[in-house]
């Protein structure tokens, strides 16, 4: 389990020379990540989601608190070798083959010449690199520095891996690809830790979630607490009628069970996009056909992790 008790880290902002005052980017952070989880890390522009992954990954040293990873304190070579980092920003040296790439970055971590040389056989087939292995990496598209890059991440065998934005410039087939790996690596007993904007993609990934704003944590949990947090509160419906007035829109909204309602106009139909009280979609068509209305379909659905992103950091602002 990966923990971060307390984490504090501020950044100074300077002025001719002279420190006039700090930037809080984390304050008090307190996170746990169960081992085995894919954990999504969600947070609007300047939350401190690339500050918290720096501190985890050693590139920071938090102000204040501590983290460990199962109960032994990460800031120690030891730590960090149980850790594999995929940045949202690649560098990599474009003369180097991905295999000579694999073997600069093994250097690190102390591995013996044939264990390395297995592991980044091992790792560019994984990856799906295994004939572009002698290729050099200038010639490689994004897709392929992304994964090159996970190979560098993974090829010590880590325990956790970190990863900055993974999708970020990826096309549909790409972002495809790397979650059905993720997925398979996750399997195979790696924690996954991810920061990224792109929610829709999240919500089909994590098994765990946290939100993060203005430094602060405002949510953790696991993703199926998180929906079923958010439909207690009211679920969503999306109703096709015919014969909607713009008048009604009042006596809709007056119902029992409407909390609120938008109505949209869908050719020569109405959409209503309804958040209820309850779960009861049957008592509300019943209603809305004794209103007069023509009913030809009813859409009830979950909550969306963009939904939950957004009430919760509007929340907190």
């Amino acid at each position: 389990m990966l923990e971060l008790e307390g984490v504090s880290k501020s950044y100074p902002l300077r002025r001719w020379g002279r420190t006039i005052s700090h930037i809080e980017a984390l304050r008090n952070l307190e996170l746990s990540v169960p081992a085995g989880a894919i954990f999504g890390f969600l947070g609007p522009n300047g939350a401190g989601k690339t500050t918290t992954l720096n501190c985890i990954a050693g590139l920071l040293e938090p102000d204040a608190g501590t983290i460990t990873l199962d109960g032994e304190p990460l800031m120690g070579s030891g730590g960090r070798d149980a850790l594999g980092f995929l940045p949202e920003q690649i560098g990599l040296h474009g003369h180097l083959t991905a295999r000579e790439t694999l073997a600069f970055y093994g250097g690190f971590h102390r591995l013996e010449t044939d264990e390395l040389e297995s592991r980044a056989n091992e790792s560019l087939e994984r990856l799906g690199l295994g004939k572009d292995g002698d290729r050099p990496v200038n010639g490689f598209s994004l897709g392929m520095r992304k994964r090159l890059a996970l190979a560098m991440a993974l090829l010590h065998a880590p325990r956790l891996l970190l990863l900055d934005e993974p999708t970020s410039g990826l096309d549909p087939r790409g972002v495809a690809a790397l979650r059905e790996l993720l997925r398979q690596l996750n399997q195979d007993g790696l924690t996954i830790f991810l920061s990224s904007h792109v929610l829709g993609e999240m919500q089909q990934l994590c098994t765990h979630v946290a939100i993060l704003n203005r430094g602060q944590l405002v949510l953790q949990d696991e993703i199926e607490a998180v929906r079923a947090t958010v439909r207690e509160a009211g679920l969503r419906a999306t109703l096709r009628v015919g014969g909607f007035e713009p008048e009604q829109l009042d006596d809709i909204e007056a119902l029992p069970s409407v909390h609120e309602v938008r109505a949209v106009p869908d050719g020569r139909h109405t959409r209503l996009e309804i958040r209820l009280r309850d779960d009861d979609t049957s008592a509300l068509a019943t209603a809305l056909v004794e209103l007069g209305l023509k009913l030809y379909s009813v859409e009830p659905h979950d909550p969306t992790l963009e939904e939950v992103f957004l009430a919760r950091t509007e929340a907190h602002d």
